[in-house]
C-alpha cells in the first residue's frame, strides 16, 4: 500500500468516525464535504492524493515505462500522463475495461 493510499485510509476512517458520532448527537443527513472541512481536509487534498495513489500505482507495474503527475490545476491540463511499454497483444483500437483507445 502506499503512502497515499494510507493517508487516503486514515481521512476515510476519520470521516466515517466524525460521521458516527454526529448520528449519535442526532444528525442523520451529511455532505462529505462538510465533515471533510470539519475535519480541517479539502476536495482539493483528497483530490492530489489520489493523483498520488495513482501515480504511484502505475509506476510499480511493469509495463508501465513511465509517469508524469502535473499538479498545477490548469482547465484542460492532464494531471497524468503515462508511457506504456507496448507488447504485441496491444493494439491503438483496443478496448480497456469499457475505453475505447
Amino acid at each position: 500500500m502506499t503512502d497515499s493510499e494510507k493517508k487516503l485510509l486514515d481521512i476515510i476512517s476519520k470521516t466515517a468516525d466524525r460521521i458516527a458520532t454526529l448520528a449519535h448527537l442526532g444528525h442523520r443527513d451529511f455532505t462529505l464535504e462538510d465533515v471533510l472541512n470539519d475535519l480541517d481536509f479539502d476536495f482539493d487534498d483528497i483530490r492530489s492524493l489520489i493523483r498520488s495513489s495513482v501515480a504511484e500505482i502505475l509506476k510499480q507495474k511493469p509495463d508501465i515505462s513511465a509517469v508524469k503527475v502535473c499538479d498545477l490545476e490548469l482547465p484542460f491540463q492532464p494531471e497524468i500522463t503515462v508511457t506504456t511499454e507496448e507488447t504485441e497483444e496491444q493494439t491503438a483500437d483496443e478496448e480497456i475495461g469499457g475505453l475505447s483507445l
